[in-house]
């Protein structure tokens, strides 16, 4: 591919500033074909060896209305864990009904997701109950707000300073009371991506002391594949501002094709 090729091609897919800086490595070294680049540079995408920092997804499924502390030592637990990892955890949670107490932040669509895990587990139902990328780790009940940073840390120590051949850049546009994400994903690393799947939720802050990241909408798109070295923008469908009052967050992230293991994960502010 020629120089004025690669340049055009970068300045007319409406490419984030997270992969112009890919172009921009390649102009910093003089690369006046594709075949020219040296293959050594871990932000290079054509680069085999080329990895993202992941982020670990957390998924509480919770339900606040309960009059008994557990769901509330859960989650100022896991304020004290996003603290403390905060460039390195992306945190959701998911208010479900249960069968004594119904919840005002329910979605049909939180407990049809809520079943699809604890079959993975072949586990019971019961909130405070805490998914770590999925399937990898899970933590159900809370004694105090101290066993549960204690149990979290410890199902979050084997997941963390491990690398991606993901990377995600969120971007989005307001229309009425909607968010519209638009998605980058890119695939790092030596082999080709198939059959995998880009979810978009937005979170509200209903309380800034209690219900920091409430999952308010999502949507989903399926990628049948995504060459290794090349990225696309996704336009999802819009997600719903329930509060738009209050302040939300776009997180989205990458999973296998039947939503069991999460390959990456970021978040943003709407602004």
């Amino acid at each position: 591919m020629a120089f004025t090729s690669l340049f055009k091609y970068f300045s007319t897919h409406r490419a984030s500033s997270l992969f112009r800086g890919w172009l921009m490595i390649a102009l910093l070294m003089g690369v006046w074909s594709c075949e020219d680049i040296p293959r050594d540079n871990p932000l290079d995408p054509k680069n085999p060896n080329s990895t993202r920092s992941r982020k670990i997804l957390i998924e509480a499924f919770v339900n606040t209305n309960n009059p008994l502390p557990y769901n509330q030592f859960a989650l100022t637990a896991l304020d004290s864990l996003s603290q403390l990892h905060s460039n390195k955890v992306v945190i959701l949670e998911y208010h479900r009904n249960t069968r004594d107490y119904t919840d005002p932040y329910h979605l049909p669509e939180n407990e049809a997701l809520y079943q699809s895990y604890i079959d993975l587990f072949d586990g019971v139902a019961g909130v405070p109950d805490v998914f770590f990328n999925i399937r990898t780790k899970r933590v159900q009940g809370a004694s105090s707000v101290a066993n549960s940073f204690t149990r979290f840390t410890e199902a979050l120590s084997g997941l963390l300073n491990r690398n991606s051949q993901y990377a995600l850049e969120l971007n989005y546009r307001v229309s009425d009371t909607s968010i519209i994400p638009e998605i980058t994903l890119a695939k790092l690393g030596e082999k080709d991506a198939r059959n995998i799947r880009i979810k978009a939720i937005l979170i509200a802050e209903i309380d800034r002391n209690n219900l920091k990241r409430v999952v308010r909408d999502f949507a989903t798109q399926d990628i049948a594949s995504l060459p290794q070295g090349t990225f696309n923008t996704y336009t999802l469908l819009p997600l719903t501002l329930r509060e738009p009052q209050k302040a939300h967050s776009l997180v989205a992230y990458v999973t296998d094709q039947f939503n069991t293991e999460v390959y990456q994960s970021e978040i943003i502010e709407i602004k």
